[in-house]
């Protein structure tokens, strides 16, 4: 039997994944979870390397990430890379995560400002629900 180390999943790799179509989703999951079992000193590590250019849907989700990286840092007291302040990572249309005009206020007002900044609405728990 072979076994391989286990490697975990950095923000470039999330980005790369939605790029080779797996679900969005499931990729920014699968980088949050291993953000949240490594202790902070190696955080950094999974957040150092700059993602692969994207162009359509997956350059949405590639500011998704860059604002997840920059909140997740901001929370943990670990500095942020230099790659999540491309210009690349703000949104010209406003993005809100859940459809309808009636949740658009309550994801005005509740997004954390990483998101805001990059023009994506999702509330207070955008990265609890992933």
């Amino acid at each position: 039997m072979t076994t391989t180390e286990y490697r975990p999943q950095t923000a470039a790799d999330a980005v790369r994944l939605v790029a080779d179509g797996v679900d969005p989703w499931l990729a920014l999951g699968q980088f949050l979870d291993d953000w949240r079992r490594r202790a902070p000193p190696d955080r950094r590590a999974l957040v150092a390397e700059s993602p692969p250019e994207v162009t359509g849907d997956a350059l949405r989700w590639a500011a998704l990430v860059a604002a997840a990286v920059e909140w997740l840092c901001a929370a943990d007291g670990v500095p942020f890379p230099t790659w999540t302040g491309r210009q690349v990572y703000r949104l010209r249309e406003p993005w809100f995560l859940y459809p309808g005009w009636r949740l658009r206020a309550w994801q005005l007002i509740d997004t954390p400002a990483p998101f805001k900044a990059r023009n994506i609405f999702g509330g207070d728990r955008i990265l609890d629900r992933v």
